[in-house]
């Protein structure tokens, strides 16, 4: 079986770049720097100030092989008409998420739908048992 080796990219090459905390895959990067035995000076060579090259590149490796032993495509085209309904939900009950101009109407359309719902003036139905009571009270 053909093996490949994976390196962190160079702080000069241009992929170094895009490794930084607002990189998909730097929290796990981060947690697998936390599990990494270091030396102290490699803490100070942290990719992006959020972890090691070798932590970097196992999260990498390890999300590729995921996607492919999975199926699923390798570059994906953000979906522009897309609404996270979990994130959704969140922001419904409070959380302060970063959410898209979409969702946050949907959150906007939500919070009205459940301000007309408490407005509402109700009717009371009553029971003919309860009908009759009243006439044989009056």
């Amino acid at each position: 079986m053909p093996t490949q080796a994976i390196a962190s990219a160079p702080a000069d090459e241009p992929a170094h770049a895009r490794l930084t905390i607002a990189h998909p895959l730097a929290a796990v990067a981060a947690r697998n720097c936390a599990d990494h035995t270091h030396d102290l000076a490699d803490l100070a060579d942290l990719v992006g100030g959020v972890a090691c090259g070798w932590s970097w590149s196992k999260a990498l490796h390890d999300d590729f092989m995921f996607a492919l032993e999975c199926g699923l495509p390798l570059d994906l085209e953000a979906d522009p008409s897309y609404v996270d309904e979990v994130a959704v939900r969140r922001a419904v009950r409070g959380e302060d998420l970063e959410l898209t101009e979409l969702e946050r109407a949907e959150v906007r359309r939500r919070l009205a739908a459940i301000r007309a719902r408490r407005n509402r003036p109700y009717r009371f139905v009553c029971s003919r048992a309860a009908a009759a009571r009243r006439e044989a009270a009056r």
